[in-house]
């Protein structure tokens, strides 16, 4: 993909709507392979129960996903936004299993008023952090693609009991979809409205996660075991990622290391 034509549109997508999608990432036979053993992984794995599998930091249990995450292209639109320190914050694996209902619309964090980690409302309008999906099956509006809303990441919000943006359940005039093909990623703003969609297929919709944050931005109270965790956190509920296992960090390719280097057990040493 030439990145003065292609690449510059999905940047200004992603400012002016709240996302993008830039297809054909993975492409056959190596997506096959991929989606069969994530979402294997992904269901033995699970932290909750059918019809909608996930599994946090995927990359603990399977590394299928781990020579594409450093993709150039998916690259050079992040750097775009967030500047060429990136680092992964999240891997989150999901399987959509017939029967998933809606749920509610919300921001991800540091943007989810209804973490104990967060940027108190109004926050301001920087895009401090990006989810990506890795669509390892079709997004179609029949197997529950992702709804959005477009330019709802320039709310200082999102909609949330107390809040006057709306109901969060209540479907909106303005939703959209998340559409595209598998092998494709979808690029988000992290303060996008969005909500888990159903799927009233009878297959499963499975896609990995992945969230990206600049240098500068404090991912300490999402590390189990961190005292700023403690601190912000406590004994409340809230998002958390695992430790990344030395071996799978060795095991990524090099332009991928310093992105993941972060979530490396504490004291650990990388030359």
């Amino acid at each position: 993909m030439n990145a003065s034509n292609g690449l510059e549109s999905h940047v200004d997508d992603l400012r002016t709507r709240g996302w993008c999608v830039i297809p054909d990432i993975i492409s056959e036979p190596a997506l096959s392979d991929v989606r069969e053993k994530v979402s294997a992984s992904i269901i033995d794995n699970s932290r909750s129960p059918a019809p909608r599998y996930g599994v946090s930091n995927l990359l603990r249990f399977d590394q299928a996903l781990l020579p594409h995450l450093g993709d150039e292209n998916v690259n050079t639109v992040t750097q775009g936004v967030l500047g060429p320190h990136w680092r992964i914050s999240y891997v989150t694996g999901y399987v959509t299993g017939p029967g998933t209902d809606r749920d509610i619309w919300h921001a991800d964090f540091p943007y989810n008023q209804r973490n104990l980690a967060h940027i108190p409302a109004p926050y301001p309008d920087v895009p401090m952090h990006l989810t990506t999906f890795w669509m390892l099956t079709d997004f179609t509006p029949e197997n529950g693609a992702t709804y959005v809303v477009p330019g709802s990441h320039r709310q200082q919000d999102h909609p949330r009991p107390g809040s006057p943006l709306g109901d969060w359940m209540a479907p909106r005039d303005d939703e959209a979809r998340l559409l595209g093909t598998a092998g494709s990623v979808a690029i988000v703003d992290s303060r996008l409205w969005h909500a888990v969609s159903p799927n009233t297929t009878d297959q499963d919709r499975v896609t990995v996660v992945v969230r990206f944050a600049p240098w500068w931005l404090n991912l300490n109270p999402t590390r189990r075991g961190h005292v700023e965790r403690q601190v912000i956190v406590g004994d409340g509920i809230d998002s958390f990622v695992e430790d990344l296992p030395r071996e799978v960090y060795d095991e990524a390719p090099d332009n991928l290391r310093p992105r993941l280097a972060h979530l490396l057990p504490a004291g650990s040493v990388i030359g």
